[in-house]
């Protein structure tokens, strides 16, 4: 089975969450229903234990001396991907209006869009960067995380509306990223034990992705309306971020690839900013939906694409591939 998981790009965190998206279309609640351990594990009230625990991992494996390097990698292309959500966002709203656009056959608001461009899925990253790309990109899996958290994509669309912001959740993720670089550089030791963790729990976070996606409600729901949203991230994210990391950073792009996928976490912020905004709420249960199909579709192209990517580029697996920067 492990085989046949590796075979498939992205498979480790792609075929669980997609297996996991089924038992949650077809038998919703019904997991949730043992309560316990069953339910801490096997649904979605684990995602955050898990992610949290990865963060904890990643850093840990990051030597301090080397994490210079990893801000000037994935901290300039995540501070690119910050400006562009932010000049786009304010873009949209100055053509479309905070409505968005209505073509009739589907309809992308303001709330949306800004949701959609600002995700990013920091498993798929540890996923994509694990198979292509070199050990030290692992350890900028939290920082990643940074962006997958609500208060992303509520700054940037309260600053194009106007609104306050609660920094609370991004310094929930800070703390187990501080947490493991401190312990991780203490002892040796256990950043190589904690830094092995991380491979082992890549289907546990794919599984609780999966579990709060329901995939015929994606698609009824999101639609077209969907399907444009996921071009339109591949559109103006890559090209942008593929930019800076190939012709400035002179690094591989695997990266930038790794970081084009929209977040199950994301799924959910629509309803969250709708909540301190009631003038929003009949936008909020679109917007859902649509960034719902757009973490299906976009987990089964990015890592194809990734794939191809590497095939053509040459790029040689991360076990046998030494970091010469």
């Amino acid at each position: 089975m492990l085989k046949f998981m590796r075979k498939i790009p992205g498979g480790l965190l792609l075929i669980p969450m997609l297996i996991s998206a089924l038992v949650n279309t077809f038998a919703p609640g019904f997991l949730g229903k043992f309560g316990g351990l069953t339910e801490a594990l096997l649904t979605a009230k684990g995602t955050g234990y898990v992610v949290g625990l990865v963060c904890f991992c990643s850093a840990a494996m990051l030597d301090i001396k080397s994490l210079g390097k990893v801000l000037k990698k994935q901290g300039v292309l995540l501070l690119v991907k910050i400006l562009a959500c932010l000049g786009l966002a304010a873009l949209f709203v100055a053509i479309f209006g905070m409505e968005g656009m209505d073509t009739g056959l589907f309809a992308i608001s303001a709330l949306g869009f800004t949701v959609a461009i600002c995700s990013v899925n920091p498993s798929m990253y540890l996923a994509m960067v694990g198979e292509y790309g070199v050990e030290q990109d692992k350890g900028a899996f939290g920082l990643v995380g940074l962006l997958c958290v609500p208060a992303f994509p509520t700054l940037v669309f309260s600053i194009i509306r106007g609104g306050d912001l609660d920094w609370t959740p991004i310094l929930a993720v800070l703390i187990p990223i501080v947490l493991g670089l401190i312990i991780g550089n203490l002892d040796k030791d256990l950043a190589k034990m904690f830094g092995g963790m991380v491979g082992p729990l890549t289907p546990f976070m794919g599984w609780s992705f999966g579990a709060g996606i329901n995939l015929i409600d994606a698609v009824k729901e999101g639609g077209v309306g969907g399907v444009v949203m996921t071009v339109v991230y591949y559109v103006l994210m890559i090209p942008i971020l593929l930019l800076v990391e190939r012709l400035i950073l002179k690094e591989s792009g695997i990266s930038t690839l790794g970081m084009s996928s929209i977040a199950g976490l994301s799924i959910s912020i629509p309803s969250i900013i709708a909540f301190s905004a009631p003038e929003l709420v009949p936008y909020a249960q679109v917007a859902t939906a649509q960034i719902a199909f757009g973490v299906v579709l976009t987990s089964i192209i990015t890592p194809i694409v990734t794939q191809a990517y590497a095939k053509k580029m040459g790029l040689a697996k991360p076990k046998v591939a030494a970091e010469t920067k």
